[in-house]
């Protein structure tokens, strides 16, 4: 899917000094390697950062928060030629580069290519999957500055795939003047494709909720997509479940959204949203 990582709102907790040590570590390995190629110490430095490091807790695990100092010394040190490395970008790079408060120019280009590649670019753990979808809506985490690429954006947004949708939150996040109105089009018309008495589909429910990221990147000033996705929230949505199959709940997962564009005051018209029991979809 394309969907925003860096916006999820993953919870953490602050490091330890052994784990500030961990991450100090980290940022030293890619500093101190100045080639196109990265050897395994840089990978492995740039896996930890970007999956997260995780805290074996007595029940559960925690993910800890890199410390801002240490990604602003790894995007520092991710400039030309080295950048992310030699090769095709896989899943824990985009991760990576999107939490950097100081991405280079050479990074944010290095995943444009990607994102707007004519050709696959396979992930690292689903060999068949397609994670071009990351990348795109990793671009759209650098806003204007991944303006280069803003009109091939406009040019293949579309509502019908994770593509297209990805194109949608690079154009929304670019501030290009018409993809505020095309997005807030996209997203009408698919939610208006299913029967207001049906649930939605699997794959248009994904769909939406990608549209509605694009929403929020496009800033929705007027608060018409605000209004479009408190719409969609009033319906139901088909969840995978198994073993019992596909069933219908409340589309949870797009609460979060809301939730950025208006707060808790915007999330309260939709109580399931404040209902820890209320479960995600699958």
């Amino acid at each position: 899917m394309a969907l925003p990582v860096h916006l999820l709102g993953q919870a953490c907790e602050p490091p330890s000094d052994r784990e500030l040590k961990m991450f100090d570590a980290a940022a030293q390995a890619i500093e101190v390697d100045d080639g196109p190629i990265s050897n395994w110490l840089t990978i492995g430095a740039q896996r930890l950062v970007g999956y997260g490091l995780l805290r074996q807790r007595a029940r559960d695990t925690v993910r800890i928060c890199p410390p801002a100092a240490v990604l602003e010394r790894i995007g520092a040190a991710l400039t030309a030629p080295k950048g992310l490395g030699a090769g095709q970008l896989v899943e824990y790079q985009y991760q990576l580069a999107a939490q950097l408060p100081n991405p280079s120019d050479f990074v944010i280009g290095q995943i444009g290519k990607a994102a707007f590649n004519d050709s696959t670019q396979f992930s690292e753990t689903f060999r068949a999957q397609d994670i071009r979808p990351l990348a795109r809506s990793t671009l759209a985490t650098f806003g204007v500055r991944a303006a280069p690429f803003r009109e091939i954006a406009l040019r293949q947004m579309s509502g019908d795939t994770p593509l297209g949708t990805g194109a949608a939150q690079v154009a929304a996040a670019t501030q290009a003047p018409e993809a505020r109105g095309k997005v807030l089009e996209l997203f009408r018309a698919k939610l208006a494709s299913v029967p207001a008495s049906a649930a939605i589909p699997l794959d248009q429910r994904d769909r939406l909720l990608e549209l509605a990221w694009a929403i929020y990147l496009s800033g929705d000033p007027d608060h018409s997509g605000r209004a479009a996705i408190h719409e969609l929230m009033t319906r139901k949505v088909e969840s995978r479940a198994p073993p019992f199959g596909v069933v219908e709940i409340s589309p949870k997962r797009f609460c979060l959204v809301l939730e950025r564009l208006g707060g808790q005051a915007a999330v309260a018209r939709h109580q399931y949203c404040l209902d820890p029991k209320a479960p995600y979809e699958g």
